[in-house]
């Protein structure tokens, strides 16, 4: 299991990030991932989400469930499918968990971005480690930016 995460305080109070943050329809605004995010059912914990992006030049869907969720304090995302150009997804990984966590700082938040991926098998473990965690690294941050861009 590896886990890749950034932390950035943005200038906004928890009250504010956490509509930002909660509400699928409102990940494209800041979360470099995804591209449209539909909420298939529920809401909080169980919620069913479709979200749609690019990977590798090919269109992408990946099911997912909202696995924790804590208002005003954590939500937290499981893949459960992952498609490319409409064909189930070579398997990198059988696990797939997103963590948005924030803590107040006086007016401002904390919030740490987590994913945690359990990579399937060692040669993937291997190039997870020499290639995609810098880049999922980099993503992750550049969502930081763009939280704290759709907050101003």
């Amino acid at each position: 299991m590896s886990t890749i995460s950034r932390t950035a305080v943005v200038d906004a109070p928890v009250a504010a990030v956490w509509p930002v943050v909660s509400d699928a329809r409102r990940l494209p605004d800041w979360f470099s991932f995804a591209d449209r995010v539909d909420v298939v059912s529920g809401s909080g914990l169980g919620e069913a989400r479709l979200q749609h992006a690019r990977f590798e030049g090919r269109r992408q869907e990946v099911d997912q469930e909202v696995v924790e969720f804590t208002p005003e304090r954590v939500i937290a995302w499981a893949h459960r499918a992952e498609r490319l150009d409409g064909d189930p997804a070579p398997v990198r990984a059988t696990g797939v968990v997103f963590r948005v966590e924030l803590t107040a700082e006086g007016g401002a938040t904390r919030v740490r971005l987590a994913q945690t991926l359990t990579p399937a098998g060692v040669g993937r473990a291997v190039a997870l480690h020499l290639f995609g965690a810098a880049a999922i690294g980099r993503t992750i941050a550049e969502s930081l930016v763009r939280l704290s861009r759709s907050l101003a």
